[in-house]
């Protein structure tokens, strides 16, 4: 189940919000009727790719249901659309910018590979459910695969595309994107993503009257926690475009850009999670935790067709705290990779030593870097010995102030300039690529009176 979900959370990610993301963080798009039909298509291509998002047991049957082969096409509809919008610029209504028209096509050939693997997974879906090659009851995971491979791959063929940017021409064949922008849409998505978990919150409302207590502690510690892990993620963040990882290099952008996908589905699982563990504490659980098990009629997140299984309500409980425990953990690590992305590996370990003397400062180390490690490897083994929902809620929102704690310690400790999320962060010479980077430029932009004669 865990499986599925990031293998058609990350291409809908990419096709339908970082591609379009990046697009309108370098051009603008006509305000006439067939690019905003495009946009309507779209939008449509991507409410069909949801709208068929199934449980794992219609997903997996691909000659039974034809939910993989409408996730596809609404994928490769949107690919296509995208394609459309570049190949506009590359081939039509961009006049004597060479820059865009050449930026244009280096994002051509990312999209292509994305487009020849996602058309793949259509006909391998389409082959078993309109075809023959599909037997009923049999389970097919080849066209989720497919997709994973072109999610997964897609960064490295980005970065190999970008290679090809020399550092003598490289302002002027390439259009920066507008770094503002994309922070304050990036920091909108996250925004997003932390309300999927309020949400999943409030939509358990139907409580076991002998078990209010639990369910009010549960569902406002839930809160708390959400609050918190926002906070977490904005003071993590640098405030500026010249802090941040997108312009630092190449290497650091597109780290951003794929660990952040990882993040956004790990904020998604711990909502899920909130939203499991709350539901403990409704009428439709209560009577089955004195019992052995619960209905079939409940859904739960499974790795097959078994999915419909019952579960006593130990079992059940124990998958919630896994889950819960290492969506947690999962979410404080990519922070991490996060921030390492925005400063640079150098000049994080810099701060390990004092800059009067040069010597390491263990102290700081331990109570700063230790203490996340340790934070995390307990969150991991967390749900071996405690499954009790009220007391995994507990512990979690623990180790969220502690991460905050955590972090006050880092500034005390080690009181330099090179802190994420400090304006007035400096950057070393060898840390940054130049030229081998576009968007170490300021951001350029068609003349208005340019583009109305387009």
């Amino acid at each position: 189940g865990y499986l599925y979900f990031i293998s058609l959370f990350g291409p809908m990610y990419s096709t339908f919000w970082l591609t379009k993301m990046i697009y309108d963080s370098r051009f603008q798009i006509p305000n006439d009727f067939v690019h905003r039909t495009l946009e309507v298509l779209q939008l449509c291509a991507l409410a069909t790719s949801v709208l068929h998002i199934r449980p794992v047991e219609y997903m997996s049957h691909g000659a039974d249901n034809p939910e993989m082969f409408l996730s596809c096409l609404a994928l490769c509809i949107g690919t296509f659309i995208n394609l459309l919008h570049q190949c506009e610029i590359r081939f039509v209504w961009v006049v004597g910018q060479v820059a865009a028209k050449r930026s244009a096509g280096r994002d051509i050939k990312v999209l292509v590979w994305t487009f020849l693997l996602q058309i793949s997974a259509l006909v391998y879906s389409a082959v078993l459910f309109y075809g023959n090659a599909g037997h009923a009851g049999v389970e097919y995971h080849g066209p989720l695969i497919i997709l994973l491979v072109e999610w997964l791959t897609r960064p490295f063929i980005l970065l190999a595309v970008l290679s090809t940017i020399v550092v003598d021409d490289s302002t002027k064949i390439s259009v920066p994107m507008n770094l503002n922008f994309a922070i304050h849409r990036y920091g909108e998505w996250t925004m997003l993503m932390l309300g999927e978990s309020i949400l999943s919150l409030l939509i358990v409302n139907d409580v076991s009257s002998k078990n209010e207590r639990e369910y009010y502690f549960t569902f406002y510690l839930g809160i708390l926690s959400v609050t918190i892990l926002q906070l977490l993620y904005f003071k993590s963040q640098p405030h500026g475009a010249d802090q941040h990882a997108l312009r630092r290099s190449r290497i650091s952008g597109v780290l951003f850009s794929t660990v952040i996908q990882f993040y956004s589905a790990s904020l998604i699982l711990v909502g899920v999670s909130y939203k499991m563990l709350l539901t403990e504490y409704t009428s439709a659980y209560a009577d089955s935790s004195d019992g052995d098990s619960y209905g079939s009629e409940h859904r739960l997140l499974a790795s097959s067709a078994g999915a419909t299984e019952s579960y006593t309500t130990e079992e059940r409980r124990q998958r919630v705290a896994n889950l819960f425990c290492f969506a947690l953990a999962a979410v404080f690590l990519f922070l991490d990779v996060l921030t390492i992305a925005h400063s640079g590996f150098n000049a994080l370990t810099d701060r390990c030593h004092c800059k009067d003397d040069g010597h390491i400062l263990m102290k700081g180390i331990g109570l700063v870097v230790i203490s996340r490690i340790f934070i995390m490897a307990f969150l991991v083994t967390l749900s071996q010995y405690v499954t009790d929902p009220e007391l995994v809620v507990l512990i979690g929102f623990g180790t969220i102030v502690l991460q905050v704690a955590v972090r006050f310690l880092g500034r005390v400790y080690f009181p330099s300039k090179l802190i994420p999320g400090i304006e007035d962060l400096e950057l070393k010479a060898e840390e940054i690529e130049g030229d081998h980077w576009p968007n170490t430029t300021q951001p350029r932009s068609i003349p208005e009176e340019d583009f109305d004669a387009m």
